[in-house]
């Protein structure tokens, strides 16, 4: 009798668990509000259970759509059901790289999480809240006292499914498209400028007022928010104060926005005060200097009382006003301090000598509800002063210090808040008004539009690249933050982010943080080659004054000292090697110098010269051969059998396929003039080499430009 056939195996316990686990984790998805399709689901992977695109064998997906909403974010393709291969690849490259080993068959949602934290997308950024939900979600139904959000095994359908409507932040942020791509080493750069600050000691916290006079001089936090919503914190970040003049310049920004310019500067000025801040004083125009001094928040919360939107009762206007900022903050707390509005309001002599003074003058506006004198001074600085009391943090105040960086247009959320014009005019005044009496000062060291409280606050905007928020109460006799003022000050010691470093060519070690390191030395190598390839003599000065190394080599490992002799530029091989010193025994991936280059091509000018730099630097050489015959002729040798033709031939004739070969020798060589090259590299590289000057010859005849473009280095 012959042998019974085996019984099928029973499946293993964790492999049960496994399909349950997949089954709820896929109920959960399709009962999310951010989940895509019930039952099983379209693009199953042949031949893997799993769904894996790494044990597929055939991979029919179905149709995708980025359902993203706010258009400010930036839209790649029209919302469709087309089927797009790149994003196909995106997504099998991007389930890979989240899995924890190699040879997993599922992703981890932590590593994703992790990930995205390093370039600087938190977990409660409102573009990644439908992946948080869709985790959150499936934690509750499958893993409900297990497991937290960071540590679910996905297979590739439900870990797409899962990214679906945040497909476009999370492929933007792993193909590294953000402005600031190498976002972990500026962090790095941040945190050593924070921890160099601690022990900056001086100064001591506003005492005008118990609140204030209260302030920890040893809290102190950094935070930023970058154009692309990137965000980093460090320090005392989440301690919640009182915002006070770093109100102004938003209150002046709405009142800009809903009014226009030209309606707000017949009333508020745009000069620097040279004055105190709460200074009784107007400018020739009989109007407050700028909306940054005291006499300018009072007017800019006037215009916002009886000019913007009239209609609405001051409760109201204040609604409106709070929820701005809020917008301004990508939803993020904007609370109010009672204590300090009553304080500030039972300290405000000054202040009310400062309105009554301009309601004399006839500052105020002849708005609908009132009649120019006739406004009301109490209602205009209790607005004023409710505004200075809103309650923040350095975390939320980076966010919107980012959308002034960003145009008006939240860089978490999407949303336009305030048009261009605006955000261009009130950092234009941040610039040279934000930082009281150092305005100027901080103007010329930091060069950035910036503006700071008495509660310690400091804002500092980078214009389409980041802006910070930083936070200690101490402040200098001026009435700024002393260690805000100084981190602001190590900042662009660090990165060219003064308003005035990109002026001219000149040597300089600061970072440029908006690109890839690899991506800007090859720029830079690739424009260095082209000037010594054309021989732009001038753009290779320009390359040698700003610091550029002028030995960097290309994947070959020529120079621009090898380009230069072998296109015959005579003036660029002097510059180089006697101005720039640059290596002359540099060997490229075939072995040959600068100096067989010139040989190889007949350079004989080029050749002299680079001999005399040689033995002036005294350095010893190999003896190579330049016997010249009577006539000059080219010597090609192909396997041991020579031909040879006139230097002036174009043409060389191929010897027969029937001609005898070696049998010894597996490879084929090639000698031209005595230097033996290796068939498929050497004589390759001849050939494109030759292609190109002729290309370049037969433009000539055909009258082309030949005019030698101006790459520019920086």
């Amino acid at each position: 009798m012959g042998d019974k056939p085996a019984l099928p195996a029973k499946p293993s316990l964790l492999k049960m668990v496994d399909a349950v686990q997949d089954m709820m984790i896929n109920n959960a998805i399709s009962g999310s509000p951010n989940g895509a399709i019930s039952g099983s689901p379209k693009g199953t992977i042949s031949g893997s259970p799993k769904g894996s695109p790494r044990t597929a064998k055939k991979f029919d997906s179905g149709p995708l759509l980025l359902n993203l909403k706010p258009p400010e974010q930036g839209r790649s393709r029209a919302n469709s059901f087309v089927d797009d291969p790149e994003l196909k690849r995106m997504e099998e490259e991007l389930f890979n790289h989240c899995k924890i080993t190699e040879n997993d068959l599922k992703a981890n949602s932590g590593m994703l999480l992790r990930e995205l934290e390093k370039m600087g997308i938190l977990r409660d950024d409102p573009r990644l809240a439908p992946v948080v939900t869709t985790l959150k979600t499936i934690k509750q139904k499958v893993f409900p006292s297990i497991y937290g959000i960071d540590n679910i095994k996905l297979d590739f359908n439900q870990f797409k499914k899962v990214i679906k409507q945040s497909t476009v932040l999370i492929s933007k942020a792993f193909k590294g498209q953000f402005v600031i791509p190498e976002f972990t080493d500026f962090t790095q750069d941040i945190a050593e400028v924070y921890e160099k600050c601690i022990s900056h000691s001086a100064g001591k916290p506003a005492d005008y007022i118990p609140q204030l006079a209260r302030g920890d001089p040893t809290k102190w936090g950094v935070s930023l928010c970058t154009i692309d919503g990137q965000r980093f914190s460090i320090g005392d970040v989440n301690e919640n104060f009182t915002i006070q003049s770093t109100s102004k310049p938003f209150t002046y920004a709405l009142s800009l926005d809903q009014l226009g310019a030209d309606v707000v500067q017949k009333y508020i000025g745009r000069e620097p005060s040279g004055r105190n801040f709460n200074e009784i004083v107007l400018d020739h125009n009989g109007q407050p200097h700028n909306p940054m001094v005291n006499s300018g928040a009072i007017m800019s919360a006037s215009l916002l009382l009886y000019m913007v939107k009239p209609e609405m009762s001051v409760s109201e206007k204040f609604e409106y006003v709070h929820d701005f900022f809020t917008r301004m903050a990508g939803g993020y707390h904007v609370g109010f301090q009672n204590s300090v509005f009553l304080s500030e309001r039972d300290t405000a002599d000054r202040n009310h000598a400062l309105a009554y003074f301009m309601r004399e003058s006839n500052c105020f506006p002849n708005g609908p509800n009132n009649k120019g004198g006739g406004v009301d001074i109490k209602n205009i600085l209790d607005f004023y002063f409710q505004t200075c009391s809103m309650e923040m943090n350095a975390a939320s105040m980076s966010v919107m210090a980012g959308t002034l960086a960003n145009g008006g247009i939240c860089p978490i959320t999407g949303e336009r808040v305030l048009a261009n014009e605006a955000v261009k005019n009130v950092l234009s005044l941040m610039y040279s008004c934000g930082m009281y009496n150092y305005s100027g000062q901080f103007a010329f060291q930091v060069g950035l539009p910036a503006k700071s409280g008495v509660s310690g606050i400091v804002l500092v905007v980078v214009p389409n690249v980041v802006g910070f928020a930083t936070w200690s109460p101490p402040l200098d006799a001026i009435g700024n933050s002393a260690r805000g003022v100084m981190f602001a000050e190590e900042l662009v010691k660090i990165y060219d982010f003064h308003t005035f470093d990109s002026v001219g060519d000149h040597v300089s070690e600061k970072k440029n943080p908006k690109v890839q390191n690899y991506e800007e030395k090859s720029l830079k190598l690739v424009q260095l080659l082209f000037a010594a390839c054309n021989g732009d003599k001038l753009a290779l000065e320009r390359a040698y004054l700003s610091g550029l190394d002028m030995n960097m080599g290309d994947y070959d490992n020529r120079t621009a000292l090898h380009l230069s002799c072998a296109e015959n530029h005579l003036s660029c091989v002097k510059f180089l090697i006697e101005t720039c010193k640059v290596d002359i025994e540099v060997h490229d991936r075939w072995g040959n110098t600068p100096l067989q280059e010139a040989m190889r091509f007949q350079r004989s000018r080029i050749v002299a010269l680079l001999k005399r730099e040689i033995t002036v630097r005294g350095i010893s050489v190999p003896v190579i051969s330049e016997e010249e015959p009577d006539e000059e002729r080219n010597i090609v040798s192909i396997n041991s059998k020579v031909t040879s033709g006139a230097s002036g031939e174009r043409n060389m004739t191929a010897t027969s396929r029937s001609s005898s070969v070696s049998s010894s020798s597996s490879v084929s060589s090639i000698s031209i003039n005595g230097q033996s090259y290796n068939e498929v590299s050497e004589m390759a590289a001849m050939t494109i080499q030759g292609a190109f000057k002729r290309m370049k010859q037969k433009k000539a005849q055909n009258g082309g430009d030949n005019s030698k473009p101006d790459v520019i280095i920086k």
